[in-house]
């Protein structure tokens, strides 16, 4: 397998073009049936929208148990300032490549989990010692994994190993991850005539963001909680309200158009230095521009219900096992809503986050919907990860084994399969789910030489 890395680099070239957000893998789908023919590869799509393929093993290695390669369609379209008309239905991803990383002209990269597909194609074309393959290509991993949640146990019944390969770090062997929850709040508003008289947009921005699950323990500051507290201060009358851009996200970001008699400039200000002496961050910005009055704005019962719904609702680690996070809120129509997201490692934890979230919805009067949860994934006996570790060992890296608090499709084909042996590794992925997302591009070729080496050497992975 020569010139790996431009050989995956071509691959995902090619998926960048193509719009995917989730719930919206149409075309990334058709792609991908395409670029299987072309390679000889059988697949279909399912009911389900994913793409499913079958690959015969090559001579000599007939034996050899059928292995699933598997990675998700679907990316986090985010933007930051420099592409305020940026389109995720319509706008594929501009590529800016140095020596070192490979990133995006102002949006998330996508190379969770384009990065993945890439490299099952790139092998699919030049890995030729391999036993049977079964190729799964879900949809919606991001927003609700209905892709793995509703695969057909049938397409893993006669599978031995599953090899996920959505993971951020090179150096990592997963072997387990965090269920989570999806809340969603949503709560009714009327409308009446300010009594204060100045209005304001305040906009937050410059704050670290990341994803909720990876990054929930480094104090990054969650923009709607920061920008609850600063319309606390100022005791505002409140015409709109929004922030964050997808659940399983730290919002970097949040706005909102308020009426104040108060200072709010200097009231700012001292949030933003609160913000910078208690969490992680040094470049929040906090901006208050003067703006016309607005005609209306929230009742008061509906501003003291949406402030106190994001007070009550925790966001952070919660326990060792447990934690939360505030996606998303908006203001559509005469709603607001509240998009949140708990994530456990078992079914106490599970409970937990579940009756606290909705004790704060009946606290603000608001309509809470617990989604059905996405299980937890732990892997007892693995052989795979251990041969995997053996493997890296021999081409030259050490690889340790995790139990990752973030959420991943493998506790859904385990559920599906309870003898399946799976394992998720990935190339090194930074800042995913934000503009400032990134690949290590050094990371790449040996991810293609370890999945390829244990392909060849399946049969003896037991021994």
């Amino acid at each position: 397998m020569n010139n790996i890395l431009e050989g995956v680099l071509k691959e995902f070239s090619k998926l960048a073009m193509i719009p995917r957000p989730s719930k919206h893998e149409t075309k990334v789908a058709n792609y991908l049936l395409n670029r299987l023919e072309e390679l000889g590869i059988s697949a279909e799509i399912d009911e389900t929208g994913n793409v499913i393929g079958k690959v015969a093993a090559t001579a000599g290695f007939e034996a050899v148990p059928l292995f699933v390669l598997q990675a998700h369609m679907d990316m986090v379209c985010v933007s930051d300032s420099t592409k305020p008309d940026y389109n995720p239905l319509t706008d594929s991803i501009e590529l800016i490549r140095d020596k070192e990383y490979l990133r995006a002209n102002g949006t998330s990269l996508g190379a969770d989990d384009g990065i993945g597909i890439a490299i099952i194609l790139y092998l699919l074309k030049n890995c030729k010692e391999h036993g049977a393959l079964k190729l799964i290509f879900t949809v919606d991993e991001e927003a609700g994994m209905s892709g793995a949640c509703g695969l057909n146990a049938k397409y893993l019944t006669d599978a031995k190993y599953l090899i996920n390969i959505d993971s951020e770090n090179v150096n990592e062997l997963v072997t387990g991850c965090a269920g989570n929850l999806r809340v969603d709040f949503k709560r009714a508003v009327n409308r009446v005539k300010p009594l204060q008289q100045q209005g304001y947009k305040i906009k937050i921005s410059g704050l670290k963001g990341g994803h909720s699950g990876e990054a929930i323990g480094i104090k990054h500051a969650n923009a709607i909680k920061v920008l609850a507290q600063l319309m606390n201060e100022l005791k505002c009358e409140i015409a709109s309200v929004n922030g964050g851009r997808a659940m399983n996200v730290i919002p970097s970001e949040a706005e909102a158009v308020i009426i104040s008699n108060a200072n709010v400039e200097e009231t700012c200000r001292k949030v933003s230095e609160h913000i910078c002496e208690n969490f992680e961050e040094s470049n929040i910005i906090i901006n208050a521009e003067k703006i016309t009055l607005p005609e209306n704005v929230l009742s008061a019962k509906d501003t003291k219900a949406i402030l106190n719904l994001i007070e009550n609702l925790h966001d952070g680690i919660y326990d060792s096992e447990t934690s939360a996070n505030i996606g998303v809120l908006s203001t559509v129509e005469d709603h607001i809503k509240v998009e949140y997201m708990p994530r456990f490692h078992s079914d106490n934890g599970y409970e937990t986050m579940k009756k606290f979230a909705l004790e704060a919805a009946q606290k603000s009067e608001f309509e809470a919907v617990a989604n059905k949860p996405s299980p937890a994934w732990k892997s007892n006996k693995n052989s795979l990860a251990t041969y995997m570790k053996k493997i890296a060992h021999q081409q030259g890296r050490e690889m340790t084994q995790h139990v990752i608090h973030g959420g991943l499709e493998c506790s859904y084909f385990s559920e599906k399969n309870p003898n399946l042996e799976i394992v998720s590794i990935g190339t090194t992925n930074l800042n995913i789910h934000s503009p400032k997302e990134r690949l290590l591009l050094s990371s790449i070729e040996p991810t293609v030489q370890l999945v390829a080496a244990t392909l060849k050497e399946a049969e003896f992975i037991n021994d």
